[in-house]
């Protein structure tokens, strides 16, 4: 793994599905919202880059045909795999990975797109994203908002998070410090398992601002179309807003989502 990366959930990818369930399916409806706005008629394939567990991948599969996703891990790769067969995962990096075919939608979620940690990493994967477009796909993603970060109250120094599911219990405390010169927030967590020794995380994350993100897809070639601080397509001043959902994983859902066109 990247050395900016140490995640339990990385390692054991069932436990993000328990960690992080999206029971509203608000990724999923932010979706099917934004293909009935932005795209002529419904898609029949999609591309999902750091698809993860391919939990987001599955629910679209339902009305997709084609649905495919990259993911750097192996674990997640494997997991995907054997929990949704269905769909057609593939091990790469975000940065240079090529499947040699294009889709009508590309998905970056989760955050994928904050871990590209330089300027030139940032293009490169937007380079990935144009890779896999042809004219009129739909480009849907992701990144943390920098200035929820930099500029207002979007991050605690100290989050304390308790996960409570029959197959997962556990108590989490992350430490956050933020180096304004570098736009990186970095996040140290500490899992207390009932039974079992305690476990690090380690993560670098890049926060993007609204210009930049959009200065990178337009040089990409995508055409911006929506850019929202919240998945309910709601008009802002996009400075973040605080989400009451449990925030095990301490970034509080301050977000940006961008919704652009190939050109």
């Amino acid at each position: 793994m990247d050395p900016t990366v140490k995640n339990l959930l990385y390692d054991r990818p069932r436990l993000y599905d328990l960690v992080f369930p999206d029971a509203e399916k608000t990724v999923e409806t932010m979706c099917r919202v934004a293909f009935a706005r932005y795209l002529p008629a419904p898609p029949t394939s999609v591309l999902d880059v750091g698809c993860g567990t391919g939990r987001h991948l599955e629910a679209l599969a339902t009305t997709i045909a084609e649905c495919w996703g990259v993911d750097y891990l192996e674990s997640n790769v494997a997991y995907a795999r054997a929990v949704r067969p269905t769909l057609v995962i593939r091990q790469g990096d975000m940065r240079a990975v090529r499947l040699g075919r294009t889709f009508d939608v590309v998905t970056c979620f989760g955050n994928a797109l904050s871990y590209a940690l330089t300027d030139a990493d940032l293009c490169r994967t937007v380079g990935t994203f144009a890779a896999h477009a042809h004219a009129g796909t739909l480009l849907l993603v992701d990144v943390l908002n920098a200035r929820c970060y930099l500029d207002g109250d979007g991050w605690k120094e100290r989050v304390e998070g308790a996960v409570d599911t029959p197959e997962f219990k556990a108590t989490s405390v992350s430490l956050h410090a933020v180096d304004r010169a570098s736009r990186r927030l970095r996040r140290t967590r500490i899992w207390r398992i009932p039974g079992q020794p305690d476990v690090e995380d380690y993560a670098e994350y890049r926060l993007v601002d609204s210009g930049e993100l959009c200065r990178l897809l337009e040089d990409g070639g995508f055409e911006v179309r929506g850019l929202y601080d919240n998945r309910e397509f709601e008009d802002s001043d996009l400075g973040g807003r605080v989400t009451s959902a449990a925030d095990v994983s301490g970034l509080r859902g301050r977000k940006l989502y961008a919704f652009a066109l190939k050109t």
